[in-house]
């Protein structure tokens, strides 16, 4: 019995490398153990090489998605209380229309919650409120990257937008933090 449980903890580990084993390569600082509370003065998860600057026709589609970005930056730095600034910034300027009613609910919700795992939870909806209005915007210059972790919600696989061909993973902040790819290009 105990051989069975040793080789599927082995296969559980080995999954895990291959999934997302590109982690290993770079070092971070590390995070707290509470994962929750990291202040914007540590070191930022979401930097990258090279972003793309995204301008859309419509400059109120610009402020969403530029909103939408620092929500991300608060996940992927595991930051509840800059994920909830963020999320009341852009319940805020959101317009009370039917097209963003979905959008303006969501930055609510994520606004009020003060623990980082259910913010996931409800930046799954935001994307893809997020995605749904830019999909429908003439986008200028640049490009938004949708991006995939297979490992994210127990397997179930979870998406999100980005500025960057390089992964930053919203769900799992540094526990994870390039776990992903490029899924779709929007231009």
């Amino acid at each position: 019995m105990n051989k069975i449980v040793l080789k599927i903890t082995v296969a559980i580990i080995t999954l895990s490398i291959v999934s997302c084993g590109k982690d290993k390569k770079e070092s971070v600082k590390p995070v707290p153990a509470k994962e929750e509370v990291i202040s914007p003065i540590d070191v930022d998860l979401n930097i990258t090489d090279s972003r793309s600057e995204v301008v859309f026709t419509d400059e109120n589609i610009d402020k969403i998605y530029g909103q939408y970005l620092m929500i991300k930056r608060g996940l992927v730095n595991s930051n509840y209380e800059l994920v909830c600034k963020e999320a009341k910034k852009l319940d805020e300027f959101l317009k009370d229309a039917e097209e963003t009613k979905q959008l303006k609910a969501t930055a609510k919700l994520i606004s009020l919650t003060k623990d980082v795992k259910k913010q996931r939870d409800f930046f799954v909806t935001l994307t893809a409120e997020t995605e749904k209005l830019i999909s429908t915007a003439d986008i200028t210059s640049g490009e938004v990257y949708k991006q995939f972790c297979p490992m994210a919600f127990e397997g179930n696989g979870g998406y999100w937008l980005s500025d960057s061909k390089e992964v930053r993973n919203p769900y799992y902040g540094n526990k994870m933090l390039k776990c992903g790819s490029v899924n779709q290009t929007i231009k």
